[in-house]
């Protein structure tokens, strides 16, 4: 039997740590490196002593850190290791997550958008409706199919209501469209609640829970279940008001870049359905 998912994770964790203190600047850091009583650096980077002094631990707790060992890790702790090596935003979620800890995060921290180069991207979706969203589900960027299948929705409410969630349990032409609404969004609560463990501590993830609870009792009812959902590929069913029962394939892409946790959902029609009938002509009656 091979090393188990902890063992791995401490080993990788004393590998990243001694990978950083050896690319750490002694000078910013603060360690004297001249003068008599210095001596030459024999190898780039701080010594261990010089880590653990700085993070305000005992040399031989962070030697057994670089070793793998079995050791608990506190969060103050690992903010003074992630200091002492100055380490980047990646870099200091890195280590949070290999440490079993979740991310740092920060009320500074900025407000997810879409470049111009994701919102040409989902653009050249159309006809199938597509929109990205963050780990709050905040909708960010939509294309011209999804403004038809949502019959304008996303636009004309204000922009701190443009959340998945909170067209779902408070708009009720968008509720109207799915036949489907309650298993729909008792699952879209789950997904929610699945993303909270990312989310802890973020002003606006917080901001939308509070929000939800006060204006829907039902969504109050099924966060504090706390039913835990995974998003699959699936199908959704919409009754639209311009070409009626329309049943749609959607999936979820997740977006790599500076910000993470984005998305972009879309919902599609094979080639030469009766559905990929229906969005062309969705998208030849809009108007919006």
């Amino acid at each position: 039997m091979g090393p188990s998912k902890d063992e791995l994770s401490r080993k990788e964790l004393g590998d990243f740590l001694r990978s950083r203190r050896r690319k750490a600047d002694p000078e910013k850091s603060g360690i004297q490196v001249s003068g008599p009583a210095s001596g030459r650096r024999r190898i780039p980077g701080l010594r261990r002593e010089e880590v653990a002094q700085l993070s305000g631990v005992s040399l031989t707790w962070y030697t057994w850190l670089e070793q793998g060992r079995n050791i608990n890790v506190s969060r103050q702790v690992l903010n003074g290791i992630a200091r002492a090596l100055a380490l980047d935003a990646p870099e200091r979620d890195h280590l949070y997550r290999l440490a079993g800890e979740a991310p740092q995060t920060t009320s500074m921290d900025p407000e997810p958008t879409a470049g111009a180069d994701i919102q040409a991207f989902i653009d050249l979706l159309n006809p199938n409706p597509a929109y990205m969203i963050t780990r709050c589900f905040d909708i960010i960027a939509w294309n011209r199919a999804e403004a038809a299948l949502m019959d304008g929705v996303v636009a004309q409410v204000p922009e701190h209501h443009r959340n998945v969630l909170w067209l779902m349990f408070n708009v009720p032409r968008a509720r109207d469209l799915l036949p489907d609404w309650q298993r729909e969004a008792r699952w879209l609560v789950g997904l929610l609640r699945a993303e909270s463990a990312h989310e802890l501590g973020r002003p606006r993830f917080i901001e939308v829970v509070n929000d939800l609870k006060k204006s829907s009792p039902l969504f109050h009812e099924w966060w504090t279940s706390h039913d835990v959902e995974q998003f699959t590929p699936s199908v959704r069913r919409f009754q639209h008001p311009v070409v009626g029962p329309l049943s749609l394939n959607y999936v979820k892409f997740a977006v790599e870049g500076d910000t993470t946790g984005l998305s972009i959902v879309t919902h599609f029609a094979f080639p030469g359905s009766q559905e990929e009938k229906q969005l062309g002509d969705l998208a030849a009656s809009w108007r919006g």
